[in-house]
């Protein structure tokens, strides 16, 4: 069974557009055994999405005095260690983690992903679907709370358990890895840096350098405004240029379409709010 794996899972704040960290969960296994966890929620930078509450139960409340991103991610990082890592969907897993490692511009856990979802398909064929409810009770594993990141993990860990028995043989993470065709990591799912257009370049120069700018923002001359932003991170999103800034105005952290920007200023004065 060895080497040992770490088998996570994450909530988020979001349902649409770029994710955000809201929870992360994860149990090492060793030798067929969880011998240790990691749990936590984050305070995320934007407001939890009433869908998303529907999903996991997280609400605004429960996070006020979580830690940040950061925080959590280097811990993580450090807990992870070069172990190889686990998921159900992982890919979705492994682009939540992937995007937030690059947002605050930390190096993500190394380790390749086993998707229990691709596992569990080819060894547990008879399930009526393969999602992680529809297996636990399949399965007939413990009953406890779903859509929360620890006891998820826990599900992922125990529907691999199945597969691993059905496999025989002392098959282990790395006969897990094989059924998973080419190799998925955090790095590797992270967000692509977007094409800039040399009107745009300054914001790249602001969001490295932590300073203020003006959007000159908006799809035609009546609707364009003048925006004060701090930017922080910009990404690609389905062939899309995005950039999160904090609205200077309401010192909320934003989502702007690079498309839509028609210029870019240089802020005339300090404006962040107290």
């Amino acid at each position: 069974m060895s080497p040992s794996f770490v088998v996570l899972d994450t909530e988020t704040a979001t349902l649409l557009g770029a994710p955000h960290l809201l929870e992360l969960g994860a149990v090492r296994v060793v030798d067929g055994e969880i011998q240790d966890q990691f749990e936590s929620l984050v305070r995320p930078e934007v407001e939890i999405e009433p869908g998303a509450t529907e999903v996991h139960g997280i609400r605004q409340d429960d996070v006020r005095d979580a830690p940040p991103a950061p925080e959590v991610l280097a811990a993580f990082r450090e807990w992870v260690g070069d172990d190889g890592l686990a998921a159900h969907n992982a890919r979705f897993d492994a682009g939540v983690l992937g995007f937030e490692y690059a947002r605050h511009g930390m190096q993500p856990p190394s380790g390749a992903f086993v998707d229990s979802l691709a596992v569990a398909r080819r060894w547990i064929p008879e399930s009526v679907d393969h999602k992680l409810d529809t297996l636990s009770q399949h399965l007939e594993l413990e009953e406890g709370p779903h859509h929360r990141a620890l006891s998820d993990a826990v599900y992922c860990w125990m529907v691999l358990a199945e597969c691993l028995a059905r496999m025989g043989g002392g098959a282990g993470f790395n006969e897990l890895l094989a059924l998973c065709g080419a190799p998925l990591t955090m790095a590797g799912a992270a967000p692509l840096a977007p094409r800039m257009k040399p009107r745009l370049r300054p914001l790249s120069a602001a969001a490295a350098a932590g300073d203020e700018v003006v959007l000159v923002y908006g799809e035609a001359p009546e609707h364009v405004a003048q925006l004060p932003v701090a930017p922080r991170f910009l990404y690609q999103r389905h062939q899309t240029g995005y950039l999160e800034a904090v609205c200077l105005r309401s010192g909320t952290l934003k989502t702007y379409r690079l498309d839509r920007v028609q210029k870019v200023l240089p802020s005339p004065s300090p404006t962040r709010p107290s």
